[in-house]
This record gives C-alpha cells, sequence and structure tokens, in this order.
C-alpha cells in the first residue's frame, strides 16, 4: 500500500465573485446575502481544518472547479485595457480575455478580502492547495492570472511558491484519487480543447460554452432570472416569468435571447473555421507535454478525451434545439401542416399524399429534434463516465463536481464515484428558497489502517458533520467520521 505525505480536502463550485454583477444589474447589493453566508463558512472552515490535522498530516486542499466565477461576474471596471473590449462585452461585462481576467481577479480579491487571508493563512500553516479548472473558471488557462493569485496571497502572508499548483484539467494520485471537475462530460459546458480553451475567432480571449452564452446574455441581465432550476422549465414556464415582466421586460427578455442565439450561431460558424484547426493542434501539444511531465501514457489522455461530450454548439440544429426554437418552428408548423392537409387532402390521391408527408414531415422533424436535445442536469452522465474513467486511471475514489449535487456511489467493488455538491446558491427574495440550495458539502481522504479511507462531509458553523444521502446508501469505506481524530495543531 502506498503511503501518503498529506490527507485530502476536497470541495468544489464556491463561485466566488457570483454576485458581482453590478454592470449588468445595476441595482444589485454590493455584497449579496448568500455570498455573505458563503464568506462567513468558508473563513470558518478553513481555519478549522487550518488547526485541525488527521493524523498529524497536513491537509493538500483541492479546489475541483469554479472556485472564482470569471464567467458569472458583469463588471466593467474602469481602467486601461491592453484588450479592447468589444460591443458584447461593453453591454454584458469584461470577458475572457487575460487582462480581463486579470482586472476581475483584483476585484475579487478585494470583494473576498476575509476567505483570501485564511486561504493564505491555511497554506502559510504547512499545508496546500491545487486549483482545478472549471467551466466557470476557465480564464485560470492564462499563466498570467495564476501568477497573480499566488502573488496577491503570497501578500497576505508569505509561504513557498511550490504550495499553490493549478492543474489545467484533472488532479491525480494512483490508486488514490482522481480528481476533475466534470464540465466536459456535460455538453452544454464543455470545451473542444480542454488544454487549450480559447476562441478560434480570437485566441486572445477564453472560449465560450452555450452555457456561458445563456448566462452573459439572459440570465444576469434579467431580474429575477437564476442560474439554477432550469433543468425542469419548460417552454409555458419561461412564457410565465416572461409575462410577469410586464409588457417591456417581455419585449426586452426576448431581445436578449435573440441576440444570445445570434451568439451561439456565431460559436457554430468559429468550430468550422480554419483557426479552429490550430486550437487542436495547440491542445494536442499541450497533451503530449502533460504526458512527459506527469509520467501518463499519451493514449490515456486521448481515451479520456474520448469520453468527454463535443459542445452543443458545434452543432446548429443542437444550438436550436437547446434554446427551444425547435418547439416554436414546431409550434408553428404543426398546425400549418394540418391545414396545407385540409387544404390538399381533397385533390385526390396526389394530394391525400402531399398532406400525408407534411405531417409525417412534421413529426418526423420533431422527434430528431427532440432526440438533440440532451437533459440540462447531467448527474447521470457524469456517474456513468466515471466508471469508465477508472478503468483508465485506477483510483479508490473519481471525483468531481460541476452538478452542485452531491452523492457517493459505488462503481466497482474498487472504485467510489464522489460528487462535491457546492458551496454557492442563487440569490433569491425574501420568503424564498433557492431553486439548489448551497450543501457545503467537502470530501477529505486519509490514510486509515493501510487503507484509504474518505467521507463526505457537510459544514455548518457548528463544523463538519457526515452528509446524509437518502439513496443510495453511502459505501462502508465512508462511515467513520472525523470528529474523534482531527487534533488541533
Amino acid at each position: 500500500m502506498v503511503s501518503f505525505a498529506h490527507n485530502l480536502l476536497v470541495l468544489s463550485d464556491v463561485h466566488l465573485g457570483s454576485d458581482l454583477v453590478q454592470h449588468a444589474q445595476p441595482d444589485a447589493p454590493l455584497r449579496a446575502r448568500a455570498s455573505a453566508r458563503r464568506e462567513r463558512d468558508l473563513v470558518g472552515f478553513l481555519d478549522f481544518y487550518r488547526t485541525h490535522r488527521k493524523n498529524g498530516l497536513a491537509w493538500r486542499l483541492v479546489i475541483a472547479g469554479d472556485f472564482i466565477d470569471f464567467v458569472g461576474m458583469s463588471v466593467l471596471p474602469n481602467v486601461a485595457y491592453e484588450t479592447t473590449p468589444t460591443e458584447e462585452e461593453l453591454a454584458h461585462g469584461l470577458g475572457g480575455a487575460r487582462d480581463h481576467a486579470l482586472a476581475k481577479l483584483r476585484l475579487l480579491m478585494k470583494h473576498e478580502s476575509a476567505v483570501m487571508a485564511c486561504l493564505a493563512n491555511f497554506i502559510a500553516d504547512g499545508h496546500s492547495l491545487v486549483i482545478v479548472r472549471g467551466n466557470h473558471d476557465v480564464d485560470w488557462h492564462w499563466e498570467v492570472v495564476q501568477e497573480e493569485f499566488r502573488s496577491a496571497l503570497r501578500a497576505l502572508r508569505a509561504f513557498p511558491a511550490e504550495r499553490l499548483e493549478f492543474a489545467p484539467w484533472f488532479y491525480y494520485e494512483e490508486g488514490r484519487i482522481f480528481i476533475e471537475h466534470g464540465h466536459q462530460y456535460d455538453a452544454y459546458c464543455s470545451f473542444e480543447h480542454v488544454l487549450h480553451p480559447v476562441s478560434p475567432a480570437d485566441p486572445r480571449r477564453t472560449a465560450r460554452s452555450l452555457s456561458d452564452v445563456l448566462l452573459r446574455h439572459v440570465v444576469r441581465p434579467t431580474r429575477g432570472m437564476t442560474e439554477a432550476g432550469h433543468a425542469a422549465a419548460g417552454i409555458l414556464d419561461y412564457v410565465r416569468f416572461a409575462m410577469g415582466l410586464g409588457a417591456r421586460g417581455m419585449l426586452r427578455l426576448g431581445q436578449r435571447f435573440v441576440f444570445g442565439t445570434l451568439e451561439l450561431v456565431t460559436l457554430w460558424r468559429e468550430h468550422l473555421s480554419e483557426a479552429a484547426g490550430w486550437v487542436r493542434l495547440e491542445h494536442e501539444r499541450k497533451m503530449r507535454l502533460l504526458s512527459r511531465m506527469h509520467r501518463i501514457h499519451l493514449d490515456k489522455l486521448k481515451a479520456l478525451v474520448k469520453l468527454q461530450r463535443p459542445p452543443i454548439t458545434k452543432s446548429l440544429p443542437a444550438i436550436l434545439a437547446s434554446v427551444m426554437l425547435d418547439r416554436i418552428v414546431l409550434g408553428v408548423a404543426g398546425p400549418l401542416s394540418v391545414l396545407l392537409a385540409l387544404y390538399w387532402g381533397p385533390d385526390g390521391l396526389l394530394g391525400w399524399g402531399i398532406a400525408l408527408g407534411l405531417v409525417l414531415a412534421t413529426l418526423g422533424l420533431g422527434y430528431l429534434w427532440r432526440r438533440l436535445r440532451d437533459t440540462l442536469e447531467p448527474s447521470a452522465e457524469l456517474r456513468e463516465r466515471s466508471a469508465r474513467v477508472a478503468r483508465l486511471f485506477p483510483a479508490a475514489f473519481i471525483v468531481m463536481g460541476h452538478t452542485h449535487l452531491p452523492e457517493t456511489r459505488a462503481t466497482s467493488e474498487q472504485t467510489t464515484y464522489v460528487n462535491l455538491g457546492a458551496w454557492a446558491e442563487d440569490e433569491v427574495e425574501d420568503g424564498l428558497l433557492p431553486n439548489l440550495p448551497a450543501t457545503r458539502t467537502h470530501l477529505i481522504v486519509a490514510d486509515e489502517d493501510d487503507k484509504q479511507v474518505a467521507q463526505l462531509l457537510t459544514w455548518s458553523p457548528e463544523g463538519p458533520t457526515p452528509f446524509v444521502q437518502d439513496s443510495p446508501p453511502a459505501p462502508k469505506a465512508q462511515e467513520n467520521g472525523p470528529d474523534s481524530s482531527l487534533e488541533p495543531t
């Protein structure tokens, strides 16, 4: 059994900065209440584990993606930019250029100063930090942004630079744990080239997924619309929501929807451009470098890429299905085909043939479009992919985030899939509950009696407690809690 020099502490989907939306929503509070609760809990969490080790070993904190919500911020600070903001960025806030990401990071460091001070103390007191890239913090792609973050933390309290690492794809300890964010198995959020996620049309900027575009164009500027809760929503739900905005609000929402859809069509065209080939080649070059650096066979990395879902923005019909334009088209085409059938039907056999062809074509188009529409809730996809990942990267635990829905499930006799849940939730009006409340869940993994023991825990102001999962039950290897074996330092 391999012995490890550290214990693991893993969490995901913190989304710091998700309340920095004042450019899109000028009347938004400078500090949302959900953000204040998250800050309080993170400060308590970091201080607790900083001073409580398990079996005398330091913690390695792995943040499995979406730590900082670069994508979800809507800000436009009045500073000089090397990369001139586009019309879209002037309308919706800074984008994914490296200097834009730096400006967002600097705002965030001030906004979350208490969390950053605790994080610096955590690392300086002998622990370490690994940040895995997610879909909302794809801007970690820029090395200058990574260095800015490292320097800013070390300015708060000095620590060796090597204690803070960035993982562009996944974190792996052979036989013990494999961690990635999970967005690459979600077609709404995946990037075509995970190691080089830049726009083919403008490599100075990071790439955008379908969910990024809708978040910037529709969700952030629309008061009352949240990020979560869309998986169970149908077109009538959106119609009712739009009607609640009033005539002017409906018109503005429709306009945002149209411009967002046009932006998605632009992304589709970029996938077909010659520049997309250059991005692919750069991704492959970085994959070879990663293979040599971590001594992972290149064929394994290529096989892992094949497990990923191609982004929906590669398919125009899938784009139209995802934004429900197919239902609008069919809503018009269906009644029209019936009317034409009534018009041509009486004209003998040829007329009936044309009418029947129109009806069948409409039904067939509806069926094909329905097959193109992916489910918005990717938990089953991540769970299924985790078992296949384990065959490529043997580990006791395959860990992901992204869905904001925590769970543990044995996928084989040797491997358990863990989803980390989330620390972030939407800000909602008084008296209402968020569609997807923050679970404040995190995973600990440690050596005990020559085996790897893990437990998914929930953080509260009173400390960590075991996460209670209704179904399926957690594997037996995750039953022993940390309370009796965490020693204060």
